[in-house]
């Protein structure tokens, strides 16, 4: 009798492991599912009748060990739930315990059936062991591995779109073939004289047709060609011993006969040196020395009642500045901010300029954005600077061809923008320019710049030189000449 129960305990152990193992099968295919749908599925695929309590049974216990997710629903009128999800990694560990637990069960059974003794009944025959479990592991995971349907659709489905999306579109075909060199793609190098021009005349002892890249020189018919910049870099093996000579010659000529102190307009040559400056006190130096210059641009130290970190000037004092020796005609550039804009205007009429015209400086931060928080101002965040322009006489100069605007970034205290300079050079190129008050950063080709942060005397203008040591002998102007 004892023996009869055991065997009836592990055929119903035996059935209740093969259901709850189908079900997990089940539910890795199709989610979500109803416990009656799946009574429906087990007696399809056992040929066995299933009831839907058993399922339930079998449904509540995966649940509680966290195998699956699920809810109660009411299907019929009767108490049922819902399978929302299944945990892959929990359902695959007791799959493989169920498949274990079932061949212990098959191997007590078949002692049982074969009429052993009792007291041998818990013995395992170790030949059968260990390929049942293999056997039925591999059984288990290959029908875990295999993927389903759904899945397989998927796939189906994107390979199809990546396969759609890696395909060229009907129009970059025709760009392509729009834009295809001729001949295929071929590497050509350019040609290091520019325009074809330039190539042939320098080529013109008989060579080869260079067959290198060109370019072409597009001039449009309002364009004064003598403001191009039309020196080519030729290579060394290019110039030849008379072209060597006429450059030597008109090297020496130029330092032997320097151009000529004088304004623009005045038909002499002018030589134009590297940057020149003197360290000097603009209230005692004698401006007379320096000549006369077709530009003059000042950035003077104005007192705007306000806290500074330099000097400033007094009102009187910027009045009586010997500007008026330093040009007979040409332009004045002279920067002004806060309540220097209407003693700048009174300082211009005074040294005999006519306001012509005033440049605007928008200051930007670091991230090209206006700024915000000037640093000047009583009433209002100065973001911006303005530069009066003043004419006297009627000087030569290009007119139109720059803005009256300059955006650029704010670098150091009173550090104005580089751009200045590039209008300033466009409108009287090639003549003599000086800056007043100027410091080390100013300082630039054929430039004189004053001031008393630079570092010492600096000039190279032979004639200068010499009127400025006949003048100061001990080479210090920083403070009243006592002749």
């Amino acid at each position: 009798m004892p023996r009869l129960m055991r065997n009836l305990s592990t055929r119903y152990t035996h059935r209740h492991d093969e259901l709850e193992r189908e079900i997990l099968c089940i539910l890795r295919q199709s989610l979500p599912t109803t416990s009656a749908e799946l009574s429906v599925q087990l007696r399809k695929n056992l040929s066995a009748d299933v009831s839907h309590v058993d399922v339930k049974k079998i449904l509540e216990k995966l649940a509680a060990q966290d195998v699956l997710k699920m809810r109660e629903v009411t299907e019929d009128g009767m108490l049922g739930y819902t399978v929302l999800s299944i945990v892959e990694n929990v359902s695959s560990q007791k799959t493989e315990d169920l498949v274990a637990h079932e061949n212990t069960d098959t191997t007590s059974q078949e002692k049982t059936d074969d009429d052993e003794p009792e007291e041998d009944d818990d013995e395992v025959s170790p030949e059968k062991q260990p390929r049942l479990d293999i056997k039925n592991a591999e059984d288990i995971m290959s029908l875990i591995s295999m993927p389903t349907i759904r899945e397989k659709e998927s796939k189906k489905v994107g390979e199809q779109i990546l396969d759609l999306l890696s395909k060229q579109t009907s129009k970059e075909k025709s760009l392509a073939e729009r834009f295809r060199s001729q001949g295929g793609a071929q590497v050509m190098e350019f040609c290091p004289h520019g325009t074809r021009f330039e190539c042939d005349k320098i080529n013109a002892s008989g060579a080869a047709k260079c067959k290198k890249l060109h370019f072409k020189k597009i001039i449009q018919s309002h364009t004064d060609e003598s403001l191009v910049d039309n020196s080519t870099s030729l290579s060394k093996e290019n110039i030849n011993e008379s072209e060597i000579q006429t450059v030597n010659n008109s090297t020496k000529s130029a330092v032997e006969t320097p151009g000529q102190v004088t304004g623009p307009g005045s038909g002499t040559e002018l030589t134009l040196y590297p940057p020149q400056w003197i360290q000097c006190d603009l209230r005692y130096l004698d401006m007379t020395v320096l000549g006369k210059f077709a530009v003059i641009m000042a950035d003077p130290p104005w007192d705007i009642h306000m806290e500074l970190p330099y000097g400033t000037m007094s009102d009187d004092e910027m009045r009586q500045l010997g500007i008026p020796a330093l040009q007979d005609e040409g332009l004045l550039f002279l920067w002004v901010t806060g309540r220097a804009m209407e003693l700048g205007r009174e300082c211009l009429q005074l040294w005999g300029y006519e306001r012509v015209d005033e440049i605007i400086w928008v200051k930007t931060n670091q991230l090209q954005r206006i700024i915000r928080t000037g640093r000047t101002g009583h009433w209002l965040n100065h973001g911006k600077e303005h530069c009066l322009v003043g004419m006297k006489g009627n000087p030569r100069i290009n007119r139109g061809l720059d803005s009256d605007v300059i955006v650029a970034e704010v670098r150091a205290t009173s550090h104005k923008p580089d751009e200045i300079y590039g209008i300033i050079e466009r409108m009287s190129p090639s003549t003599r320019k000086i800056e007043l008050f100027g410091r080390p950063h100013n300082v630039q080709p054929n430039w004189i710049t004053l001031g008393n942060q630079v570092d010492g005397v600096h000039l190279i203008d032979p004639q200068l030189i010499k009127a400025f040591r006949k003048l100061y002998p001990d080479g210090n102007s920083m403070k009243p000449n006592k002749t």
